[in-house]
């Protein structure tokens, strides 16, 4: 069957410059001065649109985050999944939350402490789909090592994926909570290449 490729309007484009820009001008007010510190108002004049314009593209302040955060699946789609395609190796795991890190530590402290908020009151579904650009990459990581007889099978790949999660969302949170004092692509390296360990074949 043939794909149609489905042409995007005038309209279509000029929403997601506007979207894209709002989120942009967002997140670095927020690096600058806060979630708390920075007002819808004082982001739609920085970005040059309408507060109306921001809620037609945003549900509300605490959007931006959920919004950020699909950026952060796309970048695992477009940048993160090719290198991992052809490995089959036990650190594959450990090098694929590394992006996590650096992608969490190039965020700012701020930012990830919304990110959890959002979590557990704006966004629960989203961040929980197997869906999501990061977890599914996860995922399939998992299922690779499966099949190659790098891990064992005792969990499914999902399961897998989800207790390595847990783990990187933890030492995030823990990064948070003590202000960035460490490195923690390096923390949360060494803590998953230990829950990993038990997986091995």
């Amino acid at each position: 069957m043939l794909e149609t490729k489905i042409k995007k309007t005038a309209r279509t484009l000029q929403a997601e410059t506007t979207r894209r820009k709002l989120l942009e001008v967002s997140t670095e007010l927020i690096k600058k001065h806060g979630f708390d510190g920075v007002k819808i108002e004082e982001i739609c004049k920085s970005a040059g649109v309408s507060v109306g314009a921001f809620y037609h593209h945003i549900k509300n302040k605490a959007g931006i985050i959920i919004e950020s955060y699909r950026q952060c699946d796309e970048y695992f789609i477009n940048e993160i999944f090719q290198k991992f395609e052809e490995r089959t190796d036990l650190y594959a795991i450990v090098d694929y939350i590394s992006y996590q890190m650096e992608y969490a530590k190039q965020t700012s402290i701020d930012v990830c402490l919304q990110v959890y908020r959002a979590q557990l009151t704006e966004g629960t579904e989203f961040f929980l789909s197997n869906e999501r650009g990061l977890t599914k990459g996860l995922i399939d990581v998992v299922d690779r090592l499966q099949k190659a007889n790098t891990i064992k099978k005792d969990e499914t790949a999902e399961e897998i994926a989800e207790e390595i999660l847990t783990i990187s969302r933890g030492c995030i949170y823990n990064w948070c909570q003590k202000s960035g004092s460490f490195d923690l692509n390096e923390y949360g390296k060494r803590i998953v290449e230990n829950y990993i360990q038990v997986y091995k074949i």
